[in-house]
């Protein structure tokens, strides 16, 4: 498994400017969350050296939100790199199709899990990608990939998502906190883990603001 049970439901999306923000906020709640997403900025600035050094320092599941979408040659590169670097998880988008996701397979093995993404949380994954998230979600389940990425600003839609990949796949819902997202209905609505942020590391007190967090999903699944 490549992501922890889930204890908390939270992954933390440290999308922080630099790597000191980065690891005063991970001191403060590392223990509260279950894994921790990165995404392209921090590691343009801080190079893939700060994910292995997180991963070391704090022991935690690290996602490569890096939404891979290239052909498969170039998705082979990228996924070597993040592997190498010690991240469990990628997330990729659905649309680059079946041979350039099977690349990615290929390269994480039994390492890395897939995650394939079937719309953004913003306006924008309305117009295009919704019409074809259901077939991403089945794309998932005809290459058994690890799971699909589901909006957390549309419980409805992670219903309906988990509907075709089942029980067994894992649902990560972005969009908690700042975007407007409930953690505690995207989990009544099938998510797995919620991905939660600004809402998290943009407070004074992230590690309050974590446990608020956890306790509010705390009240639907225990």
């Amino acid at each position: 498994m490549f992501l922890n049970t889930p204890n908390s439901h939270i992954i933390l999306a440290i999308d922080t400017p630099d790597r000191t923000s980065t690891l005063h906020v991970l001191d403060q709640c590392y223990d509260v969350v279950d894994a921790i997403k990165f995404n392209y900025p921090l590691i343009l600035k801080e190079g893939l050296s700060l994910l292995t050094e997180v991963k070391r320092k704090y022991n935690l599941p690290i996602i490569a939100d890096f939404k891979v979408a290239d052909v498969p040659v170039t998705n082979n590169r990228i996924a070597n790199l993040v592997k190498d670097a010690g991240a469990d998880a990628i997330m990729v988008h659905g649309f680059i199709g079946s041979d350039s996701i099977l690349e990615l397979k290929e390269v994480a093995g039994n390492e890395m899990g897939i995650i394939i993404v079937t719309e953004l949380t913003s306006p924008g994954g309305l117009e295009f990608t919704r019409q074809h998230a259901t077939q991403f979600a089945e794309l998932c389940n005809f290459l058994d990939c690890y799971g699909i990425q589901a909006p957390g600003t549309r419980p409805d839609q992670i219903k309906a998502l988990r509907g075709i990949v089942g029980s067994e796949k894992v649902i990560v819902s972005c969009g908690i906190g700042a975007q407007g997202g409930q953690l505690a209905d995207a989990i009544d609505a099938g998510a797995t883990f919620g991905i939660i942020g600004r809402a998290i590391y943009e407070d004074k007190h992230p590690r309050a603001a974590a446990i608020r967090f956890q306790k509010e999903v705390s009240k639907h699944v225990h």
